[in-house]
């Protein structure tokens, strides 16, 4: 998954502001998509907000990862921009929204989601730490010998 801000498969609004905040210009948006390649059926003419000199067009992305726009003045040309949008699987709203959905399972409904969990019993828990770290039967004299063996790993600062 990407670590994007936005999602993909929801709009994206891009706004541009002509130079000297110029009215009635022909302001054109390229979409490039994650690829790098000019998605032609999102491309096309910015429409202008009233006649404030700021601009406006959405996108879809439908794929995750850098979607790169750039917008142009065609009409006397000057103030081209570029804005990248990085696009990943979730944005912070569908996170959002699933902790929610989770917050609000009601008991019955956790086993049921969750399936069931058999818990480990105490002997089992026991005989697990058992074999990892063997029997108790080191003397102060071994265990320190032990970690006067372990020395520190090469490391970059």
């Amino acid at each position: 998954m990407a670590t994007g801000i936005y999602k993909n498969g929801v709009a994206i609004i891009v706004t541009y502001q002509a130079v000297a905040v110029g009215t009635g210009k022909t302001i054109t948006m390229s979409v490039y998509d994650e690829a790098h390649t000019l998605d032609a059926g999102q491309s096309g003419a910015m429409a202008e907000i009233g006649a404030t000199g700021r601009y406006w067009k959405a996108f879809t992305p439908d794929a995750e990862g850098e979607w790169i726009i750039h917008m142009t003045n065609t009409t006397d040309g000057g103030g081209d921009t570029v804005k990248s949008y990085a696009v990943a699987g979730h944005d912070l709203d569908s996170v959002g929204d699933a902790v929610a959905a989770l917050e609000n399972l009601s008991a019955a409904n956790v086993a049921t989601e969750l399936g069931t969990y058999d818990a480990p019993t105490k002997a089992e828990l026991d005989a697990s730490e058992l074999a990892i770290r063997g029997a108790d039967s080191d003397t102060l004299e071994t265990l320190s010998d032990q970690l006067d063996s372990v020395s520190s790993p090469a490391m970059v600062g």
